[in-house]
């Protein structure tokens, strides 16, 4: 992905000061603008990929097939077996969780993993979970997952997934400038904080955007009734 972010330039200007009694990395005041297009090239690489809603469905599906999947594989740890939730307990099975597992599940004939390699069979067929639509929302995620359940009839929580999503500088909120300490040409042992209005009167008010997705686990018949779920729900939901 394209950007203007100069990582090079970055280290060429970056120093070690003392601040507050500890020693920080700091860079040069002119690189102002090269760290806030670092943080909008964070932000734009997840608004793009990382949590791309295709990327984060079969995430939820691999998820899913591994939680159906946890009580019946066996790693073999330091001293005793470990399943794959509880394998992080122990450095020997925990190293043993590789991708190695996708495809013992994908493969197995075993009756216990059925329902984890019927959830792996549909990514490999990228029959992948749908997401319905995005809503930005001010009700927490509690609140808005109630006003979704009432809009379907017979709802079962397991054929839908609700996600608050999040895209941010890389510190909620908050502008992260403001924990970055910059030096001057004129001073360069000096460290200090840049406030915004030495920065420029352009940069954005916040430094997040949240927003909610709907996911429906459901396809082929079902599909078309959860698409017309949303729509409905969508367009009744408060501001």
């Amino acid at each position: 992905m394209q950007n203007n972010f100069d990582h090079l330039r970055l280290i060429k200007f970056a120093r070690v000061c003392e601040v507050d009694g500890e020693l920080q990395i700091c860079y040069r005041d002119k690189e102002v603008f090269n760290l806030y297009n670092m943080f909008y090239t964070r932000f734009c690489l997840h608004k793009q990929a990382l949590q791309h809603k295709v990327a984060k469905a079969i995430e939820w599906m691999i998820t899913d097939a591994f939680l159906k999947a946890d009580g019946h594989i066996q790693i073999e740890g330091r001293e005793r077996m470990f399943t794959l939730s509880t394998a992080i307990d122990d450095m020997v099975a925990y190293t043993k969780l590789t991708d190695n597992v996708f495809d013992q599940i994908l493969n197995s004939t075993s009756q216990e993993l059925e329902e984890a390699r019927n959830i792996l069979d549909r990514i490999m067929c990228r029959d992948f979970y749908v997401c319905l639509g995005e809503i930005r929302s001010q009700q927490t995620q509690e609140d808005f997952e109630n006003s979704w359940r009432i809009v379907i009839p017979g709802y079962n929580p397991d054929n839908y997934v609700v996600h608050l999503v999040k895209f941010n500088y890389g510190m909620g909120e908050e502008d992260p400038i403001k924990k970055v300490r910059f030096y001057s040409k004129e001073t360069p042992d000096e460290a200090r904080t840049i406030e915004r209005f030495e920065v420029s009167h352009l940069l954005p008010e916040k430094f997040e955007d949240t927003l909610f997705r709907i996911y429906t686990k459901r396809s082929n018949r079902h599909l078309m009734n959860d698409r017309d779920y949303f729509r409905r729900f969508r367009d009744n939901l408060p501001n």
